[in-house]
């Protein structure tokens, strides 16, 4: 069942921009991948992103965790992480990020 709020009630995650050329990043890297060497601008990422691909990783016998990969900001940015608090998910499910439990970035479904 779809749910509006993660379940563990984190901070939202901030992305960075690079102010000469728009490069979007997330994690926010000390050196930018685009090469210059202007920091980031930080922004909070607090729209949905939408399921373009999952998997579901067997952990051991008894558990497994889903990844998902997930498009925001109309595609500039990719982000793979567990989804939190559901096993279910499906490709144009829309999604947001949160801080992970044992992941940097988790990802809970919002809806479809």
């Amino acid at each position: 069942m779809p749910t509006d709020e993660p379940s563990n009630g984190r901070d939202t995650v901030e992305y960075g921009t690079c102010p000469a050329c728009r490069y979007v990043m997330l994690p926010i890297l000390p050196l930018s991948p685009c090469g210059h060497d202007d920091q980031p601008v930080l922004t909070p990422l607090t729209e949905s992103g939408i399921v373009y691909s999952w998997t579901a990783v067997q952990r051991t016998l008894e558990e497994s965790t889903t990844l998902a990969m997930a498009d925001f900001l109309e595609g500039r940015l990719r982000i793979t992480a567990p989804i939190i608090d559901s096993a279910e998910i499906a490709i144009g499910d829309r999604v947001r990020v949160t801080l992970g439990r044992d992941t940097p970035f988790g990802l809970y479904r919002v809806g479809n």
